[in-house]
C-alpha cells in the first residue's frame, strides 16, 4: 500500500482525536499510520494489544485471543 494525501487526512484526524480525548499519540505514531491505512482502504486490524487501537474511531479492529 502507498502512503499518499488521503492516508496523511486521516492520520492527522486520527492523531487530533487522539489528543482531544486526553490520549498521548507521540508513541503511538507508527501504529496510527498502520491504522490510517487500514481506515483508507476499509481493512480490519488485527491485534493482541486491544487497549492501543480500540479508542481509534473508524476503525475495524479484530482482536487476537490465543485459545
Amino acid at each position: 500500500m502507498i502512503i499518499d494525501e488521503n492516508t496523511g487526512d486521516i492520520f492527522g484526524r486520527t492523531a487530533a482525536v487522539l489528543l482531544d480525548s486526553g490520549r498521548d499519540s507521540s508513541f503511538r505514531v507508527q501504529d496510527i499510520w498502520l491504522v490510517s491505512q487500514a481506515i483508507q482502504h476499509n481493512h480490519k486490524f488485527l491485534t493482541k494489544n486491544q487497549k492501543d487501537f480500540m479508542d481509534i474511531p473508524g476503525l475495524d479492529l479484530v482482536i487476537f485471543k490465543q485459545q
